[in-house]
C-alpha cells in the first residue's frame, strides 16, 4: 500500500511523500452486491438523490494529443459521427425509461473533442436533452472544445442549446511541449478562438499543463503568463500525470532526452502558480482551479474560494447522495449504490444501442460510502457538516481527519470544515490519506496494475528526513 504520512511540524512540505496519482472517482467498486441485472440499479431508491449532473462522452479526436489519458480515437468519417450522435440519443431515450425525466443541476459534454460536432448535430443533440431530461433546474452546462474546431457557428449552436460554460485546452505556450505533446494547434489559433469563446459565453475556462519532464519554471511562469492572457473566466492548471499518460508520451519524452521531474520539484512548481496567479489578482476554486477574485487582500485569507464554480465536477467530488448519470462509451453512471460503466469500445457501444436496442454496460460494482464527501472535499475546499451521517463514517477516516486538523492542513470552523493553505497545495494527498484503509488499498493496487503494464510515474519523495510525522 502506498504509505504517507504527514509532517506536522513542517510548515510547508505537510506530506513526506506525494502521490503518484492526482484525480479519480471515488468511492471505488467493492466488487460485491451486484446487482441482478445492469438495469436492477436504477429500480433502487433514488430519492436519496440530492443533486444530479448527466456527462456526455465524445470520444472522437481530430488530432490525438499524446498525454491524454481518455478514452478517444481519431474521427475518420462523417458517418461515423452521426452514428454516434444516433446512439447517445439512444442511450438518452433508453435511461428516460428507468430514470423518468430526472432534474439535472448541471450538463458536462467532454471528450474526445465535442466541437467537432456539427451545428446540426449540436441542435440535434439539444433537443434530445431537452425533451427527456428536465432541465428546468439547470445551473451549469458545459462544452468542451478544441481550438482548431471551434467557429462561430458551432459556438451559437451550443448557446442556442443552453451550454452556457465553454472550456478548453490551451496547455502550454512551449513550441517544444506542442511538438513534442503533438498540440498542432498554433498559439495564434489559441488567442483567436479565445477571444471568440470569450465573446459568446459568460463563464469560459482554459487548461494549462505543469510538471512535465525536462521543463523549466521559466517555462512555467511563462504558460501561466500566456493563459491568463487569454481572460478566460477561470484557469485550471494541473500536473501532467505520468502515472495514466500513454506509453508513447513517454516514448517520445525519452527520444527527446527529457528526464521525468521529481515530485519534490513538481510540488516547488504548484507553489510557483499559486505565486503568479495570486500576484495576477487570482484566487484557488478548487483543487486545481483559480479565478480572479477582484480581492487582492482577501488572497488566501480563508477557504477556497466558492465562486465561480464548475459545478460538476463539485458534484463529481461530491457526496454520496450526489449524483452522475453518464452516457457515451466509456462514460461512468455513479447511482446509490452502484458504479456503473459503459462499454469503452465505441462500436460495441453503437452496436448494442443502434442494433440490439439495450443499454451498453459492461460492469457494475456496489459502492456504500458515507465518507465520501469527507475524502473529496480537499478537491472542493469545503465540507458543510450537515452533509455527512457521521455515525456511519468510518472509525480511521474520522481520526485521519482530526489528525490532518491538528497538523494545520484543515480548520474546523464548527458547522463545516476548510482548508489551510497548505491543505490545498496537497489537496491530492489529502484526499488519500482521509480514505479508510480498504479505499487506500484499493488504489495502490490500481498504481501498482499500471506499473506492472509498462506505466513510469515521478520519484515520490518530498522529503525523506523529518523530526515529526503522524501516521
Amino acid at each position: 500500500m502506498f504509505e504517507l504520512r504527514i509532517l506536522k511540524d513542517d510548515p510547508e512540505i505537510k506530506f513526506d511523500k506525494q502521490l503518484p496519482m492526482f484525480n479519480w472517482p471515488y468511492p471505488f467498486d467493492t466488487g460485491q452486491e451486484f446487482p441482478a441485472s445492469n438495469t436492477d440499479v436504477y429500480e433502487g431508491d433514488q430519492r436519496q438523490v440530492s443533486r444530479t449532473a448527466a456527462y456526455f462522452h465524445i470520444p472522437f479526436c481530430e488530432t490525438i494529443c499524446n498525454f491524454c489519458p481518455f478514452s478517444r480515437e481519431r474521427l475518420a468519417s462523417d458517418s461515423d459521427l452521426d452514428e454516434y450522435v444516433e446512439a447517445i440519443t439512444r442511450e438518452i431515450v433508453l435511461k428516460r425509461q428507468y430514470l423518468g425525466r430526472y432534474t439535472v443541476d448541471a450538463i458536462a459534454v467532454g471528450g474526445g473533442t465535442p466541437s467537432l460536432l456539427t451545428p446540426k448535430q449540436i441542435e440535434s443533440f439539444g433537443v434530445a436533452l431537452w425533451h427527456h431530461l428536465d432541465l428546468s433546474q439547470l445551473r451549469e452546462f458545459t462544452f468542451e472544445v478544441e481550438v482548431k474546431s471551434v467557429s462561430r457557428e458551432r459556438l451559437c449552436a451550443m448557446r442556442d442549446i443552453g451550454v452556457n460554460r465553454i472550456s478548453f485546452g490551451a496547455q502550454t505556450v512551449s513550441e517544444r511541449f506542442r511538438h513534442l505533446f503533438n498540440l498542432d494547434a498554433t498559439w495564434k489559433q489559441v488567442a483567436s478562438s479565445a477571444a471568440l469563446i470569450n465573446e459568446t459565453f459568460p463563464y469560459t475556462n482554459a487548461d494549462v499543463l505543469y510538471g512535465m519532464a525536462g521543463e523549466t519554471i521559466e517555462e512555467f511562469e511563462n504558460d501561466l503568463l500566456a493563459v491568463s492572457g487569454l481572460n478566460t473566466t477561470t484557469v485550471d492548471v494541473y500536473p501532467l500525470n505520468n502515472l495514466t499518460a500513454p506509453i508513447r508520451m513517454h516514448r517520445s519524452l525519452e527520444s527527446a532526452g527529457l528526464e521525468l521531474l521529481s515530485g519534490g520539484i513538481r510540488h516547488r512548481f504548484r507553489r510557483h502558480a499559486s505565486t503568479v496567479l495570486g500576484d495576477l489578482g487570482y484566487s484557488p476554486i478548487s483543487g486545481y482551479a483559480y479565478a480572479r477574485s477582484g480581492k487582492r487582500e482577501e488572497r488566501w485569507a480563508g477557504p477556497v474560494q466558492q465562486w465561480p464554480k464548475f459545478l460538476y465536477h463539485d458534484l463529481y467530488y461530491g457526496h454520496d447522495d450526489d449524483r452522475i448519470v453518464g452516457y457515451g462509451s466509456s462514460a461512468l453512471s455513479r447511482l446509490p449504490g452502484y458504479n456503473l460503466y459503459n462499454v469503452s469500445n465505441r462500436r460495441a457501444y453503437v452496436r448494442q444501442l443502434l442494433s440490439n436496442d439495450v443499454l451498453p454496460y459492461t460492469y457494475s460494482g456496489g459502492i456504500r460510502s458515507a465518507e465520501r464527501g469527507i475524502v473529496t472535499f480537499p478537491y472542493r475546499g469545503e465540507l458543510d457538516k450537515r452533509k455527512v451521517l457521521w455515525n456511519q463514517v468510518p472509525e480511521e477516516s474520522l481520526l485521519a481527519l482530526q489528525r490532518a486538523t491538528d497538523a494545520d492542513l484543515v480548520v474546523d470552523e464548527g458547522s463545516r470544515y476548510v482548508l489551510t493553505k497548505q491543505g490545498w497545495l496537497f489537496y491530492a494527498n489529502l484526499m488519500y490519506y482521509l480514505m479508510p484503509s480498504a479505499a487506500k488499498a484499493t488504489l495502490s493496487a490500481k498504481i501498482d496494475e499500471r506499473l506492472q503494464h509498462g506505466a513510469v510515474h515521478e520519484q515520490t519523495e518530498l522529503k525523506a528526513r523529518v523530526k515529526t510525522t503522524i501516521g
